[in-house]
């Protein structure tokens, strides 16, 4: 099979996939750079699953880097999570996660929970019928009143 074949039959399938694909890099005139990706597929739930990757690096040192994905479904619900690490000009580095979920009814609202950890501090979020809770290693508190 000629390479032009093989090229047409991938550019064919990425229409029909409709398969969504951006990058780009920036530099600005201080010298900063950033950087990222990503890509949208369609997946068998009827939603669609995306990845990302990012990097910046300051004109001054410092620099960040970070990943996620995503997934919806055909229901109106989806799933994410990401993780990232920034390192200041001065050496420190902040390492973080989250991963969450969320979906909507058109009886009940939002709902949606949340995790998100920095240098190992946890801050989690709950949101139910109007309500939302925040976790963190000091207690929680509550916001909203329902729908």
């Amino acid at each position: 099979m000629k390479i032009s074949s093989i090229l047409s039959a991938a550019a064919l399938l990425a229409s029909v996939c409709c398969i969504t694909v951006h990058a780009a890099t920036m530099t600005g005139r201080n010298g900063s750079t950033v950087s990222g990706s990503g890509v949208v597929v369609p997946n068998r739930g009827g939603g669609y699953t995306g990845t990302g990757k990012a990097s910046a690096t300051g004109a001054r040192g410092g620099s960040a880097s970070a990943q996620g994905s995503v997934q919806t479904s055909g229901n109106q619900s989806g799933n994410y999570s990401a993780n990232s690490t920034t390192t200041t000009p001065g050496g420190a580095t902040y390492n973080g996660t989250t991963t969450g979920s969320a979906s909507y009814n058109a009886s009940s609202g939002y709902s949606g929970n949340n995790s998100t950890t920095v240098n190992g501090k946890t801050v989690t979020t709950s949101t139910q019928n109007g309500s939302t809770t925040v976790t963190t290693g000091q207690g929680s508190k509550t916001f909203g009143g329902g729908k």
